[in-house]
């Protein structure tokens, strides 16, 4: 779901450049944090306990992740109308033109939030997955829940 509605990430790129701001890689941020946390929890409570606290995390990060990018589609559909209501109009007032500028505005910054949002979602999922399935290698096939393999793995 993330992945469909966050912004295309070659948008974000040239809105940052617009704004000279520089990439920074929100999903190799997140991986590595969320791989420091899963080694400082093990350490602590053992690895279920672990997976257990992750998990909320997870949950947590992609939960914020959908409505960032809901708030960036909004914007965009927002736009839509007042580029509706501008095109239709007989002439483009000032308090158009500022409304016009405005939205723009706001959709530009919403889509810089949520493909960051998304991508460090993203990298936390798959951090998560990776961990979660690491730790069932040394399982038997019939012991690890199928149910839960192909949600981990759908999620990496």
């Amino acid at each position: 779901m993330v992945v469909t509605l966050a912004p295309p990430q070659s948008l974000v790129d040239s809105l940052m450049a617009e704004r000279g701001l520089l990439p920074h890689d929100a999903q190799a941020g997140t991986a590595r944090e969320i791989a420091f946390q899963a080694r400082t929890l093990q350490a602590g409570h053992g690895r279920d306990e672990a997976v257990i606290r992750l998990r909320v995390l997870i949950d947590a990060h992609v939960t914020h992740a959908v409505a960032v990018c809901r708030d960036y589609r909004d914007a965009g559909d927002r736009l839509i109308g007042i580029e509706y209501d501008a095109a239709h109009a007989a002439r483009l007032d000032p308090q158009m033109q500022f409304r016009l500028s405005q939205a723009r505005e706001v959709l530009r910054g919403r889509a810089i939030a949520a493909r960051a949002a998304a991508d460090a979602a993203l990298g936390a999922v798959t951090t998560f997955s990776t961990y979660v399935l690491d730790g069932l290698a040394g399982l038997p096939v019939s012991k690890a829940d199928p149910r839960q393999l192909s949600l981990f793995a759908a999620a990496g």
